[in-house]
């Protein structure tokens, strides 16, 4: 394997110190000589695709080609693009490994798939990887089933032609197998939103909210995200940064 090939990225949204992050450039170095780590100093987790406007952005060289930033994921990119790598930028980036899944709606607020959608729209091969947990073995936080099965899922996506404003979302069962099946799947719908708002008190007697996020279940429909994933299989899901629907759009113009 020619190890010179790709110039690669990582980033997430669980923090520079994540298990899943380690991971995932472990895996990177399978496939290149040339891996930089610019991930957030702490976890970042809900913040799509957001970037920092209103504060300022530190950066801080942990050790060779490793960075942290005191801003979001997809911050993360810019400041590659911008500042470490402007002069040889990523061919590839890669986010994650995501401590939970970024299955249905989970993409929309997802950090780790933000990130990815940033380096999509500056035309940069993307990638974004979650581990799920809680589906088949209740209980069990292990990275075991991305483990196992991340080379062969890069390679994979390496060796797939399409276009590099396309980011993969895979998502990797938890079953601690390798060679799992995989599907191509679209994205799915849970039956019921997944948000949740408390209302609580301090000790000074003011009121404040506690925004909590629990996934509610089915919408395990016929080649969903959600189905291939309860059906124990890695669920890779081309997403876009275009959000147009084309096929309204062509019924309100005529």
């Amino acid at each position: 394997m020619n190890t010179e090939k790709y110039r690669i990225l990582i980033t997430n949204d669980d923090g520079y110190a994540s298990e899943g992050i380690k991971l995932l450039h472990d895996a990177a170095k399978v496939f290149s000589d040339d891996v930089t780590i610019i991930a957030p100093a702490d976890e970042q987790s809900g913040k799509s695709q957001a970037l920092t406007l209103s504060n300022i952005i530190r950066l801080n060289n942990i050790k060779d080609k490793e960075y942290t930033i005191s801003g979001t994921p997809a911050d993360c990119v810019m400041v590659a693009l911008r500042k470490i790598m402007f002069d040889k930028k990523p061919t590839l980036i890669l986010s994650g490994v995501n401590r939970g899944q970024n299955l249905g709606d989970d993409l929309n607020y997802s950090g780790t798939v933000g990130s990815a959608m940033e380096g999509a729209m500056h035309n940069i091969k993307s990638i974004a990887f979650s581990q799920v947990f809680n589906i088949h073995n209740p209980g069990i936080y292990s990275f075991a089933p991305a483990k196992k099965n991340i080379e062969a899922v890069i390679d994979r996506l390496l060796n797939t032609k399409y276009n590099n404003n396309i980011v993969m979302n895979v998502n990797f069962p938890d079953i601690s197998e390798s060679n799992l099946d995989i599907s191509y799947t679209f994205q799915g719908k849970r039956d019921a939103p997944a948000h949740l708002l408390e209302e609580r008190t301090d000790p000074r007697g003011n009121t404040y909210y506690w925004v909590g996020f629990k996934r509610g279940e089915g919408g395990t429909l016929e080649g969903s995200d959600l189905k291939a994933i309860h059906d124990g299989k890695i669920s890779i899901t081309p997403v876009q940064p275009n959000r147009t629907d084309y096929n309204i759009l062509s019924k309100i113009s005529c």
